[in-house]
């Protein structure tokens, strides 16, 4: 445990990880786990470290607002994208243990420079000097609820933001942000194609990783360069079916998966 961490911090993530390994579903967090606040879920969430090991970055759920109603949240979701749930593109990953059966495409952006919690409140014009990439990206999304659509957003976010497995594709160092919520991309899977743009996320990815980098400060962390941000869902894909999947991106890239 954390030094700054309360026991029921450690105890939650512990709880959770456990569910997390076995594959089983949890009905919420005993009462003397749950988080009362963003903090105490920031807080579960950083003890989550403990035993998933490394951050690549971070992910964000709930940046539409059909995502949001879904899951009866008023704001995204802020979690943790853990190396070890990196896969390469064009592996190959068990559907079936996936509690969600839902696939997504996602624009990434990888930071090329710091944004610390002490120069918060970051504008625009500060996060679009901090990036440094563009990178393509999928995530199978997961939780660790049986019931997540009613767990709210202070468990979900102790759950690491329905954090599951993910690919990212190659980095691209030029590329236009101003036109990413243009930028159209599909999602094609065994079950049909799904498109979106840019602007599915928050109206537009770099407001998705300004609207992180902020959301992290008040909470006393930073966005540190190198980290990879994965903005939410563009396109979506529920009960894609096994087979080949594939992110086209366009000129920004494309990524391939298979579920079987």
């Amino acid at each position: 445990m954390s030094e700054s961490a309360p026991a029921p911090a450690a105890r939650a993530a512990e709880t959770l990880w456990r569910a997390w390994s076995a594959g089983e579903l949890l009905d919420g967090l005993p009462s003397d786990q749950q988080p009362s606040d963003m903090g105490g879920a920031y807080a579960i969430q950083s003890e989550l470290d403990r035993f998933a090991g490394s951050r690549v970055g971070w992910k964000l759920a709930a940046t539409g607002a059909g995502g949001r109603a879904a899951l009866g949240v008023e704001q995204p979701l802020a979690g943790p994208l853990y190396e070890r749930f990196a896969l390469a593109p064009g592996a190959e990953l068990e559907f079936g243990a996936i509690r969600m059966k839902t696939i997504e495409a996602e624009f990434g952006l990888i930071l090329g420079a710091d944004l610390p919690a002490d120069q918060a409140p970051f504008d625009r014009a500060a996060v679009l000097s901090a990036l440094g990439a563009f990178v393509p990206a999928i995530e199978i999304p997961n939780t660790r609820y049986r019931d997540h659509r009613s767990a709210g957003a202070t468990l979900l976010t102790a759950d690491a933001a329905l954090a599951g497995f993910f690919v990212l594709g190659e980095p691209l160092a030029d590329f236009e942000p101003e036109a990413l919520p243009q930028h159209p991309l599909t999602l094609t899977t065994a079950a049909g194609t799904a498109e979106g743009t840019g602007a599915k996320v928050l109206g537009d990815p770099v407001e998705a990783v300004r609207w992180l980098a902020n959301e992290l400060a008040s909470h006393g962390r930073g966005l540190t360069a190198g980290e990879c941000v994965i903005t939410g869902a563009a396109a979506a894909m529920r009960e894609p079916g096994a087979g080949h999947v594939h992110a086209d991106f366009g000129a920004l890239g494309s990524l391939d998966l298979t579920l079987a």
